[in-house]
């Protein structure tokens, strides 16, 4: 079982964002919660990502999913207002009967066909692929 840490990523200018470990996961069905803390000093205001897992119904997977939120505020007449959310989500089941590596493999290639430059750009634009 992984144990809980803060998570660094990359932004858009390749600078180090840290999503700190806000709530550890007390068990299936509560999920792990982590905060860009340096984002905004308001609690809600700030870019987070939930993950919870659980047995799948047929005792053979475990199901995944995952929330994660960006606020966006701006300055409306003088005063920071939150103007957007761009919330993602994620389900997914990882098979318990099957060789885990493989399980792991897919993972890895859903999160990198996310992070690939076409499907960055299909998010940019808000269009498809034509």
């Amino acid at each position: 079982m992984p144990a809980m840490a803060n998570i660094t990523v990359k932004n858009k200018a390749n600078a180090d964002v840290i999503y700190v470990a806000a709530t550890p996961s007390a068990g299936d069905k509560s999920p792990a919660k982590w905060r860009q803390n340096a984002a905004s000093g308001v609690i809600g205001w700030r870019p987070s990502l939930d993950v919870t897992t659980r047995d799948n119904a047929n005792r053979n997977g475990r199901h995944m999913s995952g929330v994660y939120k960006f606020p966006i505020t701006g300055v409306v007449n003088g005063e920071t207002k939150l103007l957007a959310t761009v919330p993602f989500s994620f389900d997914g089941t990882l098979p318990t009967n099957v060789d885990s590596a493989q399980v792991d493999e897919a993972f890895v290639q859903f999160g990198n066909l996310l992070a690939s430059a076409l499907v960055r750009s299909i998010a940019a634009e808000g269009y498809s692929a034509t």
